[in-house]
């Protein structure tokens, strides 16, 4: 037989590691009703903790019990607990013991981080379970290879709000809340994938494949759209005409195309810089705008451009989240553009500004290594 001690430790226990009610009330409320002389000793106790949780747990108590010298008692140790400031409800009047309440278990939460220039993003998905704390999943998707990291283990809630904090912190993207439903879903599409690239899933995931299953439901486009208008944005040009300037956010400020498919114009750039051939400046500047949409016309065909629309749908609803909505409105405008084929005339404004950083950035950089290769060899 359970130590009435020990439980009522446990009770205070869980009431200081900031348990949620029913993880609490569980397993008082289990051991309740099976011996009279358990349950008066229970009753008696749980008055020495003066807390509302204990308050509730006793009520409930009472609810159930049909023992007259159990209920005298639960009703002395809630009086008991008022005198010292608990505040309680009213104490029903003896009535025929009622069905013990069900306990409930909190809902699944979810949450996503932003792309980066890889395509790999972090998700979160929390599922709470009645009397046996959290299950807690994590991993790193990635929308050309599919699951990259992944792990879960169950925590209790106090234990997860520290654990959330340091993943705040540590995380290159803002974290904002998801639908559980949809994080299942993400979860679901990167592990489909793994398996179309013949990859070999973490065993995490297929010990927790059946838990995410349960909670993901089947979405035909991305979140965003149940957020905002399609029609606002695709029929505004000028909303387009920012798209540039979203890599000038915070949000953004990683992206760049993979130095192995931008080297080649990149290599491009530098020759007409270095060219010996005597170009005025708008010469040149007309070849550096060839190689830019030759770039563009290069790198994004079809496949690639619908890659970038979902990218940027998913960034648009991170943008939406954190309250950027007007950010989110040019992000969304310019993935949609991005249905149409590349114009070289009228070019899509963000893949155009994310090619002529690309490779920029790419030659800031060998000039940097460049100039300190030099710096070595001169002599003192």
């Amino acid at each position: 037989m359970e130590d009435v001690h020990t439980l009522i430790e446990k009770v205070k226990a869980d009431i200081q590691e900031g348990k949620s009610d029913e993880e609490i009330l569980q397993s008082p409320l289990h051991l309740f009703g099976r011996d009279p002389e358990i349950d008066r000793q229970v009753a008696e106790l749980m008055a020495t903790i003066p807390h509302t949780k204990t308050a509730e747990l006793l009520q409930r108590m009472l609810d159930v019990s049909k023992d007259k010298k159990v209920r005298k008692i639960i009703k002395r140790s809630l009086y008991r607990l008022k005198s010292k400031g608990i505040a309680l409800e009213e104490v029903r009047p003896d009535k025929e013991g009622s069905i013990l309440r069900p306990l409930r278990a909190e809902p699944p939460k979810g949450f996503g981080g932003g792309f980066d220039f890889l395509g790999q993003r972090f998700l979160l998905l929390v599922i709470p379970h009645t009397g046996r704390g959290w299950t807690v999943i994590q991993g790193v998707i990635s929308d050309t290879e599919g699951l990259i990291d992944f792990s879960g283990e169950e925590m209790t809630r106090k234990g997860f709000r520290g654990f959330f904090e340091e993943i705040r912190e540590k995380s290159p993207f803002p974290l904002v809340e998801m639908e559980p439903s949809y994080t299942g879903f993400l979860f679901d599409q990167a592990y489909q994938l793994t398996l179309e690239k013949k990859g070999t899933p973490p065993q995490d995931y297929l010990h927790l494949k059946t838990e995410i299953e349960r909670i993901k439901k089947e979405y035909e486009r991305p979140l965003v759209y149940s957020y905002l208008q399609v029609e606002e944005m695709a029929e505004d040009d000028r909303i387009l005409s920012r798209g540039g300037d979203l890599l000038k956010t915070d949000l953004f400020n990683s992206w760049r195309i993979e130095e192995n498919q931008i080297r080649p114009y990149a290599d491009e750039v530098w020759e007409a810089e270095e060219s010996k051939i005597v170009l005025n400046k708008t010469q040149k500047e007309a070849r550096f705008q060839g190689i830019y949409q030759k770039a563009m016309s290069e790198l994004f065909t079809g496949e690639r451009r619908l890659l970038y629309r979902r990218r940027l749908e998913e960034m648009t609803y991170v943008l939406f989240k954190l309250g950027k909505e007007e950010e989110a409105r040019v992000s969304l405008a310019v993935a949609i553009d991005l249905e149409k084929p590349v114009n070289p005339i009228q070019p899509n404004p963000f893949l155009f500004q994310l090619v002529v950083k690309s490779i920029f950035t790419l030659l800031a950089e060998a000039y940097e290594k460049k100039t300190k290769e030099l710096s070595l060899i001169i002599k003192p």
